[in-house]
């Protein structure tokens, strides 16, 4: 009988503790350096650290940085990580930051249709989430409304585990433009791409 309530007592205190620092068995923080293929650290902050990774299955993307941008329309100027895929079309370039008070990692510019500017963008989740947990974020592109929202679909428990989510971006009057499951691995990027051709 002790052993019962010496138990449930452990139980409880444990309980207390991760209401205390606010952990949960289903959420976990989710590193920078898995959307860039960088070094995982144990720390729980978002940093700027450096990559030069190429990936994919046939190795045509490339994701670099971080490099110094100026954005040509507000002259603000941002830290960013340069992307880039060869294609049938030619390389396209797409340029990413720290997004949404820290929660995303999204697109500042991309090259396709002639180049645009993109506000607020998140293309990938960053700090603290849950597993099934949807968020979202309106923006522009090319200076027309967005809104994206995000979800986590698997997130495994620690920094260095992969996570799967989706993403789903809409035009401004709510129609959904695309419809996507991505997968980032450790040291590897992106390493999965479901898109749900609409």
């Amino acid at each position: 009988m002790k052993k019962f309530y010496l138990c449930k007592l452990c139980l409880i205190v444990f309980g207390a503790l991760l209401a205390v620092h606010g952990v949960s068995a289903n959420e976990r923080f989710i590193p920078l350096e898995l959307f860039t293929g960088g070094e995982i650290r144990e720390d729980k902050k978002i940093k700027f650290t450096e990559t030069n990774l190429v990936f994919g299955e046939k190795k045509r993307k490339k994701i670099v940085g971080p490099e110094d941008w100026k954005n040509p329309q507000t002259g603000e100027a941002f830290k960013v990580y340069k992307r880039t895929r060869k294609g049938q079309s030619g390389l396209k370039t797409q340029l990413f930051t720290v997004t949404n008070d820290g929660q995303c990692i999204g697109r500042v510019w991309d090259s396709r249709r002639g180049g645009k500017v993109i506000e607020n963008g998140c293309k990938f989740p960053l700090g603290v989430w849950k597993v099934g947990e949807t968020r979202s974020f309106d923006g522009s592109s090319g200076g027309k409304p967005r809104k994206i929202e995000v979800t986590i679909l698997k997130l495994g428990k620690k920094q260095r585990d992969k996570v799967t989510f989706n993403w789903k971006l809409y035009d401004g009057s709510g129609k959904l433009m695309d419809d996507n499951d991505y997968t980032f691995s450790p040291g590897k990027a992106m390493t999965k791409l479901n898109d749900k051709k609409l």
